[in-house]
């Protein structure tokens, strides 16, 4: 009977592992109640059956049409849950955006986190791709300072 739990138990854990792997922050929430997981499998199910962006390759070619040169060029594509508000993080040395963009606010909770450079600079995160529609959720641009 105990295996028989313990095994339920994991089953029911088993979708909020996987949607830790794809949490931006927090990852937390997910393993603390379960249903959250399951709702992270359904959604993420749901969503890549219409997805524009349902592959690294369609993300990352979108990607680099967007972020296509100065100031900010495309280098890396990762699929992640954002929650509704995110606190868009600067690397080390890295250009900040301006401060009305320093909080992500994507429509959707799957996104392409795109990774890129900003003028030469670290690699760090500019911009946000909506992973069912494609569009773009977040930009770095304009820049802290410059003129719109």
């Amino acid at each position: 009977m105990a295996l028989v739990v313990a095994g339920a138990v994991l089953v029911a854990w088993i979708p909020s592992f996987v949607a830790t792997a794809y949490a931006e922050e927090p990852a937390s929430e997910y393993l603390a109640n379960p249903v959250e997981g399951w709702a992270f499998l359904w959604d993420a199910i749901t969503a890549s059956r219409t997805a524009r962006l349902g592959t690294p390759d369609a993300a990352m070619q979108q990607a680099t049409q967007v972020w296509a040169g100065p100031p900010a060029v495309a280098s890396d594509v990762s699929l992640k849950t954002i929650p509704a508000e995110w606190a868009v993080p600067v690397a080390t040395g890295g250009t900040a955006p301006a401060p009305a963009r320093a909080v992500a606010r994507p429509a959707n909770e799957l996104n392409w986190v795109v990774s890129g450079r900003v003028t030469g600079g670290p690699v760090q995160v500019i911009g946000l791709l909506d992973y069912r529609t494609g569009r773009v959720a977040w930009d770095i641009r304009p820049l802290a300072g410059a003129r719109r």
